[in-house]
């Protein structure tokens, strides 16, 4: 049974996070103060002038329309050397004016208090987060009607949005990615400060800004799957053959050569320690990982 003191960062309200059904049913709570004062539109004006951000770190998009790098990126020059793909921040603000939307990916990646936030939450969870900010202009969509392939978090951080969700797919044989446009909608949702929504994996969805645009964070968990299990395991279980142990030519004896291999990789499996492995399916996503701290100078 998963503590649920784990949720204290995103939900504000224990019975919220206790009433979560993983990947059943969406989900809307009450966001936590803690993951509230992670962003704000001040914090997005910083980075986009001081943190030498670059694409694809930064994207902008026109309802799901991808902005061609080159209208809002310039290069840098550093000393000797042309920096490409810089963020400019006067082109950025320009095309928010013209209704575009700002999608920062992985600032747990440059933002100390977002990469604890998140190292936290996925060491609780034994699973990947990630992050990604999104400030959309007035009444705009900031996508398609898409799924997602993690768990989504939503947290409505300035302005308003309008959720609409497509209902989850009926079997697990589905792809993330758009929509058919004749998706029948389920429910739409509006999020104001301090709301959130929890939107399960696969379960279509899109939002749109309300009339004073909208600046919200999403955190995003990906619990392994059966196939990162395997994929984990596959990883262990090719370091007991060689790198030049080949199948002998011809088709002859072939069948009972990989018969052999079989055998070879039971007897692998049976000797993996299981607790290993369910480590092993869930990618650290650490960044930046902790430093050693440096030795010097050193005080008298």
């Amino acid at each position: 049974m998963l503590d649920h003191s784990v949720w204290a960062g995103l939900f504000a309200k224990a019975e919220e996070a206790e009433s979560l059904d993983w990947g059943r049913s969406h989900l809307r709570f009450h966001a936590a103060d803690r993951a509230r004062a992670l962003v704000d539109r001040e914090l997005v004006e910083h980075w986009l002038v001081y943190g030498n951000l670059r694409y694809p770190q930064l994207n902008l998009s026109y309802g799901g329309d991808a902005a061609p790098p080159t209208s809002y990126t310039r290069n840098r020059r550093i000393g000797q050397h042309q920096l490409p793909g810089c963020a400019h921040a006067d082109d950025i603000i320009a095309q928010l004016d013209q209704g575009a939307t700002l999608v920062l990916s992985n600032p747990e990646q440059w933002d100390e208090q977002i990469a604890a936030f998140c190292a936290q939450l996925g060491g609780a969870l034994a699973a990947s987060v990630q992050s990604y900010v999104y400030l959309t202009a007035p009444e705009r969509y900031g996508s398609r009607p898409h799924r997602d392939e993690g768990d989504v978090f939503a947290i409505q951080l300035e302005g308003t949005k309008t959720w609409t969700l497509y209902g989850a797919p009926d079997s697990d044989d589905w792809d993330r990615g758009h929509l058919p446009e004749d998706t029948p909608v389920t429910e739409e949702i509006v999020l104001r400060p301090g709301d959130g929504l929890y939107v399960p994996s696969g379960t279509g969805h899109r939002a749109q800004s309300g009339p004073e645009g909208s600046l919200h964070l999403t955190v995003s968990v990906g619990l392994p799957r059966a196939r990162d299990v395997v994929s984990a395991w596959t990883a262990f279980a090719v370091r007991e053959f060689s790198r030049h142990e080949h199948l002998a030519p011809g088709s002859a004896g072939r069948e009972e050569a990989v018969r052999d291999i079989l055998r070879r990789l039971a007897e692998a499996a049976a000797g993996t320690d299981p607790a290993a492995l369910a480590a092993a399916a869930v990618p650290s996503g650490v960044w930046p990982e902790t430093p050693r701290p440096l030795t010097w100078p050193t005080s008298a």
